[in-house]
């Protein structure tokens, strides 16, 4: 259960948000909120990348602490180059907008068109957001999948 002052512990389940901006992005708030109503143990960290630096950051997120990311339209196509295996909607659409990393090995897959197949019609504003924020927290939780 995530606590009330948004401490990482050894327990909470970490994404990244790879995008050039990702900072400016509401993305991470959108799904940190969601996982904190919900008393779920997971946290997406927003983090600016540079696109001469993408290609080393996805690279190296076999070893690192995160659970996966999900990467901005604008590093989706390289980052089809960079994982270890791909759902086939990534082989079909030649991008990938979510890497999930299970024992070092990059899966990368799309959630975006998942997202709004299933949430579209749920939202007046912002359908994008709210449709990618609820279809990653139900990824993430296993629920309503």
């Amino acid at each position: 259960m995530m606590n009330n002052d948004n401490a990482i512990t050894t327990e909470t389940l970490l994404y990244g948000y790879i995008a050039e901006n990702a900072h400016s992005s509401r993305m991470s708030v959108s799904v940190n909120k969601l996982f904190k109503a919900n008393g779920v143990n997971a946290m997406m960290i927003p983090m600016n990348i540079r696109p001469d630096d993408v290609g080393f950051t996805i690279s190296q997120m076999r070893g690192s602490k995160l659970n996966g990311a999900m990467i901005a339209s604008e590093y989706q196509e390289e980052a089809l180059g960079l994982i270890d295996e791909a759902s086939d909607e990534v082989k079909t659409q030649g991008v990938c907008d979510f890497i999930r990393i299970i024992e070092g090995k990059l899966f990368g897959e799309i959630i975006t068109q998942k997202a709004l197949e299933k949430y579209a019609d749920t939202f007046d504003e912002e359908i994008a957001m709210n449709a990618m924020s609820h279809y990653f927290y139900d990824l993430i939780t296993g629920e309503n999948l």
